[in-house]
C-alpha cells in the first residue's frame, strides 16, 4: 500500500531520497571554496564517486543520479 501511494504521489522511498540529497551536498561541497571544504574535497569526491557508480558509469552530477532513480522506481512498480 505504501508503495502504491509513493507511486501514485511521485515520492521515492526515504533511503533513496536521502541517497539524491547527500549526492547534492557532496556535489556542492566539492566545489566550495571555503578552507575547511577544500581540506575534505577529495574525500567528497570519492564518496560522491561511489554513490554514483552504484547506478551506472555514466552518471556524473546528483540530477542524473535523481533521473536514474526515479526511472528504475517508477518503472519497476
Amino acid at each position: 500500500m505504501v508503495n502504491e501511494c509513493q507511486v501514485s504521489f511521485g515520492f521515492l522511498p526515504a533511503n533513496s531520497q536521502i541517497l539524491i540529497r547527500t549526492a547534492g551536498f557532496l556535489q556542492k561541497f566539492t566545489v566550495s571554496e571555503n578552507s575547511p571544504c577544500m581540506l575534505f574535497a577529495n574525500d567528497a569526491r570519492r564518496q560522491l564517486h561511489n554513490i554514483f557508480i552504484q547506478f551506472g558509469d555514466n552518471i556524473q552530477t546528483a540530477r542524473q543520479l535523481r533521473n536514474v532513480v526515479f526511472a528504475k522506481f517508477f518503472d519497476k512498480s
